[in-house]
């Protein structure tokens, strides 16, 4: 009988990398819709100069379920013209559409110099007084977002999602 494994983490062999799974038509796929989507233009690169190999590697580490549907999105069989393909997805394959929009879209907007170009800093730690409300609720910027509730894509299927409504009484878990 053997002994159950004791590895942790750190000890099991790496995953394969999924960007070595996509083939030369994937990758040409992948630029052209990177191209058509997020254009060079007024100073700013377009996502095919961008999202690179690194790039993806990044998005794909950070949602690794993300992998397969892109996969099936740059598949040989779907149409190579990228708005086509784009069509295509939409129409039969919302899941993969969305899993290559926000790949791409990811990639590009997690990119130090896309973030310097438009200024964009990153996330800053800022000291928050739990004791005030903040000006932006204050001023009511935020009622119509409050008013409407929590949504959200699925992103099984790339369709709007909403909350289910909490029954009265139980916006903290209580039941009573």
């Amino acid at each position: 009988m053997t002994a159950p494994s004791t590895a942790s983490a750190g000890d099991r062999a790496p995953q394969s990398d999924p960007v070595e799974s996509l083939d030369e038509g994937a990758r040409r796929a992948f630029a052209g819709i990177a191209d058509l989507l997020i254009p060079a233009a007024h100073g700013m690169p377009s996502a095919a100069e961008i999202v690179n190999d690194e790039r993806l590697r990044f998005v794909l580490a950070a949602r690794p379920d993300l992998v397969q549907p892109l996969t099936s999105a740059l598949r040989a069989d779907i149409a190579e013209d990228p708005q086509a393909r784009l069509d295509a997805l939409a129409r039969d394959e919302t899941a993969g559409l969305a899993a290559l929009q926000l790949v791409i879209v990811a990639g590009y907007y997690t990119d130090s110099r896309v973030r310097d170009l438009i200024g964009y800093p990153g996330q800053l730690a800022l000291e928050i007084d739990a004791q005030q409300t903040p000006a932006y609720v204050q001023e009511g910027l935020i009622d119509a977002v409050l008013a409407r509730g929590p949504v959200w894509r699925d992103p099984q299927t790339g369709q709007r999602a909403g909350a289910v409504p909490v029954p009265e009484g139980d916006s903290h878990g209580d039941r009573t």
